[in-house]
This record gives structure tokens, sequence and C-alpha cells, in this order.
């Protein structure tokens, strides 16, 4: 895994963060839903404090987001966008973007192998599962987007 961290970015500033639909080779959109759902998930298990998932407008394909126009109709100071590559293996990346600027605040990838298929849905599901909770982690921990941990 391998990811990127902004210096000096305004984490303090980002209280809520909108997802796109993730993209994947098919692009099919109950797999497109499926996996947006899945990291709204995990992200919100490691404590991201609040999380807006924003609907497939185009399930034929790819649309070029107006991310300050997501940003203001969600209300969110950072913007996460996903994909899933199968070209040359089974890679998950993830980018967050500020909202008001667009600059790049994090990225990460995991690279869960070179084979794109795991002998059956449900295991390659499981994969992916793990992938980005690895992924939820990492951003979690380097950014500290996680709501405060309660005193024990």
């Amino acid at each position: 895994m391998t990811s990127y961290v902004k210096p000096e970015a305004p984490w303090g500033a980002v209280k809520r963060v909108a997802i796109l639909p993730f993209n994947v080779p098919s692009e099919n959109p109950m797999q497109r839903q499926l996996l947006t759902e899945l990291f709204t998930q995990e992200l919100r298990s490691v404590g991201v404090r609040d999380v807006a998932e924003v609907p497939l407008t185009n399930p034929a394909g790819n649309v070029a987001w107006d991310l300050k126009a997501i940003a203001r109709q969600y209300q969110a100071d950072a913007i996460v966008s996903g994909s899933v590559d199968e070209t040359l293996g089974t890679v998950i990346h993830v980018r967050v973007q500020d909202a008001a600027t667009e600059d790049l605040l994090w990225s990460g990838t995991v690279l869960m192998g070179t084979r794109a298929e795991f002998f059956s849905l449900r295991t390659q599901q499981q994969q992916l599962q793990k992938g980005l909770k690895a992924l939820a982690k990492r951003l979690a921990r380097e950014t500290g987007l996680t709501q405060a941990a309660p005193a024990a």
C-alpha cells in the first residue's frame, strides 16, 4: 500500500466529506454503488466524522464531477473519489480533494494481487472489502479525520 498526504493540509477544517461513486472497470452501476457503500461503511467504522454519499447520476459511465457544486449541495469540506482497476491486477485507489480549492489532500493505493478474479464473486467482494478497510484505516490515521476518542 502506498499513500500521499499533502503537507500542511487543512484537516482540522474538514468536518464533512462527500463520497463520489467509485469507478469500476465494468461501469456496472450496482457494483459502483456497492463499492461506494462498502467504503462509506469502512470510513464510519474507523470514526470519520460525517460522510455523505453522492448518488450515481449517469449509470452509463464516468461523468465530469463539479466538485464545488457537490461541496455546496452536500455541505462537504472534502470530496472522496475512488476507483478499481483490474488492468494489471486488482488495484484500489482513493483520493481526497479539498472542496474549495480542489487540491489533492490525500491519496492511497492498494495492490491486491496480479489476478483480478478471486474464484467467486463473494471472495472477490471480501478481498475488495479488505482493501477498502485498509485504505480507510490509513486515511484516518494519516489525516486525523476521526472523531476524538472518548476518554478512557
